[in-house]
């Protein structure tokens, strides 16, 4: 009768350690499948990016450059802004027509920027 009981008891301890490395499994594995979607997220912003930096780099002028782009699976609004830049020659003359084009991504579900930007400097005369 004791034999029963203590393979009860076993049987017992055994099923609770299996179901607490279970539960152990099952939440890295979800934690995995969040970090695999957030990098899919972040790799396809970084590509909105890039499209938006070369769609603005192949208008013919510059006041074309600026432009919008809204991804609405993404949740992600492009937009691409020209800055002129203040620079000087090492003769003391300054250079017209240098500019930084940038990239810029802002989730538009949650109002906020995004840390990704992408930058190329252009020059047009």
């Amino acid at each position: 009768m004791r034999a029963r009981g203590y393979v009860l008891l076993e049987m017992i301890i055994a099923l609770t350690v299996f179901a607490v490395v279970v539960t152990g499994l099952a939440q890295v594995l979800h934690s995995s499948l969040d970090a695999a979607n957030g990098l899919r997220r972040q790799a396809a912003i970084r590509r909105g990016l890039e499209a938006v930096l070369l769609e603005a780099k192949s208008k013919p002028k510059r006041e074309e450059m600026p432009i919008k782009y809204r991804d609405e699976a993404l949740g992600v609004e492009f937009r691409s802004e020209l800055e002129e830049l203040k620079w000087v020659n090492r003769h003391r003359k300054p250079v017209t027509g240098l500019y930084v084009l940038r990239a810029l991504a802002t989730d538009f579900r949650l109002e906020r920027p995004l840390k990704d930007t992408a930058e190329v400097y252009v020059y047009r005369p």
